[in-house]
């Protein structure tokens, strides 16, 4: 019994930690979302380089993690001690839940699908971007 209580409170104090880290890990999306968006933009070679190589490991993550983040892993991690949680209805259901309060019906096929389109794009741009930037010897 006493093992049973032990478990349930280290349980609970989980779930207030994930629920309290639930607006960090939410800051943390947008942030990379916005680094997504926008690096392509950057003035500087080396930071074109190092987004040209992150953003297909972002990508090839998204995919193989079945359309979840690292993020949210370590969320579900700290939740459940699992990296991979179906009770958690917010893994993979980001870009999902944005699309629903917009009233867009979209599947999460039709979501990785357009996201991968979209980054390869941001991708190409990073690449001309990088090329049409001229070094002063």
């Amino acid at each position: 019994m006493l093992r049973t209580a032990e478990y349930l409170s280290q349980r609970i104090g989980r779930i207030v930690v994930a629920d309290d880290m639930r607006p960090g890990l939410f800051l943390i999306h947008l942030a990379v979302i916005v680094y997504v968006s926008v690096g392509w933009l950057l003035p500087w070679r080396a930071a074109l380089y190092f987004y040209a190589l992150l953003l297909p490991m972002i990508a090839l993550q998204w995919l193989v993690n079945g359309g979840s983040s690292i993020v949210n892993n370590v969320e579900n991690l700290v939740h459940s001690g699992r990296w991979s949680d179906a009770e958690n209805r917010f893994e993979g259901a980001f870009f999902k839940v944005f699309f629903d309060a917009a009233g867009i019906p979209a599947t999460q096929a039709q979501i990785t699908t357009g996201l991968c389109f979209l980054m390869l794009i941001l991708w190409i741009a990073a690449i001309c971007r990088m090329m049409l930037i001229v070094t002063v010897a």
